[in-house]
């Protein structure tokens, strides 16, 4: 069912299972699919007179939808669209709707022989979720090529520019998902780009790939990205079953966690486990922390193909549960649950989710986020 107001034609009680690369989640009491700033105002006023909230919802790529779905307005922005706004004989410019699906961002800025994100192909999801997330993979991040965001304010509709500054990237961090969360309405990113680089092959897998060829152009480094990602990363298609991507994140540590993790290991784990810790830490260089992946956490601690109902946790690369077909978005809890217990109860360390869980109550995911005592 679906109603006009305000120049805009609502939907009513539309499943957002299709509209997630899980394959999970219920119904939206209403749902928008937004074409323009004033599409995005309308839903904006739809929400405020209704006194409901309201979800921007991207490419659905890094969420997880309650079973009962969403009881406000979901927003699903399908703007797209590349643009040359400059260039130059060294960088080059685009502007980029926020409804553009990510990974054609890549493929546009690679064909042409661009640098900055070709390590970041290959990943699901629109452009705006990807400037929420600061999305990163293989050495970079979208924030490397930001030079500012146009948004629309959700209290007074007003279009603004945020520079990169403003947006306050860190880490699979921005205040789109931090301090100024529901805040704005991401309309469209300007990226600049070099014109010339050099790889950024510091990863292990990148390295073994290219250790043989000097050949390593922006596009041959998308597609043994893609060749990688697809041993490791299960891309969302019907055919493979749903995920939301990285379910957990990776680690930075201070020396003193550090030390409290290696004790533990010492403890509970063998001297070879050990000694895979220390060479992590030799092979992923910080300046301030101590970055541990904490797909190695999760392996060492037996966790590699658990399954609850139909959520299972990736064999190949673990940071990621997959939907094994009829999976419920309570059965993706459950796992998570299970996962981050037992590596908190082997290993001392509470490793953060990374997808953003939309439609639960506080009681329901209270504890994904600050974990009990086991």
């Amino acid at each position: 069912m679906s109603t006009r107001d305000l120049g805009v034609v609502m939907s009513s009680d539309v499943v957002l299972k299709p509209y997630t690369t899980f394959k999970i989640g219920g119904p939206a009491r209403h749902f928008l699919s937004a074409n323009s700033v004033e599409d995005v105002r309308g839903a904006l006023t739809f929400a405020q007179r209704q006194s409901l909230p309201l979800f921007t919802l991207g490419g659905g790529s890094n969420i997880l939808v309650s079973d009962r779905g969403f009881e406000g307005v979901v927003l699903h922005p399908d703007f797209r669209g590349i643009r040359k706004v400059r260039e130059d004989a060294d960088s080059a410019t685009l502007e980029v709707n926020a409804g553009e699906p990510w990974d054609e961002v890549v493929r546009y800025a690679v064909e042409v022989g661009w640098w900055r994100i070709e390590n970041l192909s290959h990943i699901p999801g629109q452009a705006g979720a990807a400037l929420v997330q600061n999305i990163g993979a293989y050495g970079q991040q979208v924030s490397d090529v930001v030079e500012s965001a146009q948004v629309v304010d959700t209290a007074s509709g007003a279009v603004q520019q945020l520079s990169a500054a403003d947006c306050g990237f860190a880490y699979r961090r921005s205040i789109f998902n931090s301090t100024a969360r529901g805040r704005f309405i991401i309309v469209s990113l300007t990226l600049r780009f070099a014109k010339r680089g050099n790889p950024n092959l510091n990863y292990p897998d990148l390295r073994t790939w290219f250790a043989e060829s000097s050949a390593k152009r922006p596009a041959e480094i998308r597609q043994a990205i893609i060749a990688i990602r697809d041993r490791k990363f299960p891309f969302p298609r019907e055919e493979r079953g749903g995920n939301a991507g990285s379910f957990f994140k990776n680690l930075s540590l201070t020396e003193a966690e550090f030390a409290t993790l290696r004790a533990n290991l010492n403890r509970h784990f063998s001297p070879q486990e050990v000694s895979r810790l220390d060479e992590m830490r030799k092979r992923f260089p910080t300046r301030d922390t101590v970055k541990v992946p904490t797909a190695f956490l999760i392996e060492i601690c037996g966790l590699k193909g658990h399954r609850m109902g139909g959520a299972q946790v990736n064999e190949p690369q673990p940071l990621v549960l997959l939907n094994q077909g009829g999976a419920t978005a309570q059965d993706v809890l459950a796992l998570a649950r299970h996962v981050r217990r037992t590596v908190y109860a082997r290993t001392g360390m509470k490793i953060p989710i990374e997808p953003e869980l939309v439609g639960f109550t506080k009681e329901e995911i209270a504890d994904l986020h600050f974990l009990p005592d086991v």
